[in-house]
């Protein structure tokens, strides 16, 4: 196992080159951080601001049931023991015995979702979330011959609650979990593997590849969507990136205080510059399909994906890159630019040919 080197006891050398993160916050930044914008970060990355909306956060959308699926609910530990829930889908049986092909699908935090999807609902008073269908996805895989393999984050679903959450820095647990089921399922342990992790669960699923690339080695394909880099969305909003690191430790340390998380875990060490898909995103192998909402208005992705593609680049495979979004033609043209198309491309008409095609490359 590797493990990540301590955060630097000077936040600033991880923030060199960004506009606004000067040696000392600037009057503005320091106002900010006296009326608390500095501080929600923390608070919503960590304490989990979905996690009491039950009716939206907790409740199925649709079930396999819903597609004319068969399926079974399984459960099995994160790597800490959290009780993971998932979906396990038996592929459409016209495409012939026996299959070799496992799709494992994530979702996305922040906005109130499970392995279904979510129904229409605002985050914050401010932001809609379009629905998203999940099991739609399910579907094209089974169609296509996939087993799938869905599940539900914790704190989200059926999975166990339990704080803190963590943006992936804790949630790569879950994914831990997820690929020590499947390399130890008589029948899914001899599948070639296709990982379809979004935002959070996708941020998971590489640090889990970092930290263990042993337990990847039947992954031939990645495809992801609204990965993310936190310290871009931070910096629009205008705060001092040490600020947010001060707060993030104090949250960390009360969550030690309460026993809920180990002093001395090296791989769990909070910060803007840890909440970043560029750190791990070099060490994803196979090759990776990444379509992005171009204009989604609450992370800048023009500036975000192209840099986190340039690490994925350097695997040398046949990565391909795309945005979508109401400006873009031929099949990444999406109706709107909220960020749920990202969640819903892969399971559109259009979306769907562009996934299917690449996967029929690289997992036959």
């Amino acid at each position: 196992m590797r493990a990540y080197e301590p955060a630097p006891p000077n936040m600033m050398t991880a923030y060199e080159g960004i506009p606004g993160q000067g040696e000392k916050p600037t009057c503005g930044q320091s106002f900010k951080n006296c009326i608390g914008l500095t501080g929600f970060p923390a608070t919503t990355v960590m304490d989990a601001a979905w996690y009491g909306k039950k009716k939206t956060t907790h409740t199925f959308v649709k079930t396999p049931t819903d597609y004319g699926m068969e399926f079974e609910d399984v459960t099995f530990p994160a790597e800490d023991g959290v009780k993971i829930s998932a979906w396990l889908i038996p592929p459409n049986p016209t495409k012939g015995w026996p299959v070799k092909k496992l799709a494992i699908v994530g979702h996305q935090s922040w906005s109130e979702a499970n392995r279904s999807g979510c129904i229409t609902h605002t985050k914050d008073a401010f932001y809609k979330i379009e629905a998203i269908d999940y099991v739609k996805l399910h579907k094209v895989l089974h169609d296509d011959g996939f087993y799938v393999l869905a599940y539900d984050l914790r704190n989200h679903g059926q999975s166990e609650h339990k704080l803190p959450s963590g943006y992936g820095e804790v949630e790569y647990k879950d994914a831990v979990g997820v690929m020590d089921y499947v390399n130890q399922h008589p029948v899914l342990k001899e599948c070639k593997v296709c990982l379809l992790p979004f935002c959070v669960s996708g941020q998971s699923f590489m640090k889990a590849n970092h930290l263990y690339p042993g337990k990847f080695k039947n992954v031939v394909a990645w495809v992801v969507t609204n990965i993310f880099q936190f310290k871009h969305f931070l910096t629009a909003l205008g705060v001092w990136l040490p600020h947010v690191d001060q707060l993030f430790e104090k949250k960390q340390a009360s969550y030690v205080a309460k026993g809920l998380l180990k002093a001395d875990d090296p791989n769990i060490q909070f910060s803007v510059a840890r909440l970043d898909a560029t750190l791990w995103a070099k060490d994803v192998k196979a090759p990776v399909l990444y379509c992005d909402p171009k204009n989604d208005f609450i992370d800048d992705h023009k500036k975000d994906a192209p840099e986190i593609f340039a690490e994925f680049q350097k695997n040398g495979k046949a990565n391909e890159f795309y945005f979508i979004g109401s400006t873009e033609e031929g099949p990444f043209k999406t109706k709107g630019d909220n960020r749920s198309e990202g969640y819903n491309f892969y399971q559109s008409e259009a979306g769907s040919k562009v996934l299917l095609e690449f996967l029929a490359k690289h997992c036959n």
